[in-house]
């Protein structure tokens, strides 16, 4: 019972590590793009056809 409640201990703090991480990233992103104007984000993003990956 002591290796399941272990397990279950580390799987907790795993998860609100990645939790709070992704709650961080995301507020600075929506701090970003509350901030930073589009125009401003489409000139740093380089030309259009290299926009599209695949």
């Amino acid at each position: 019972m002591h290796a399941i409640g272990h397990a279950l201990a580390i799987a907790g703090s795993m998860t609100w590590a990645i939790t709070w991480a992704l709650i961080l990233g995301f507020a600075l992103s929506a701090v970003v793009q509350a901030v930073v104007r589009r125009a401003t984000i489409r000139m740093m993003g380089g030309s259009p056809e290299h926009a599209e990956v695949a």
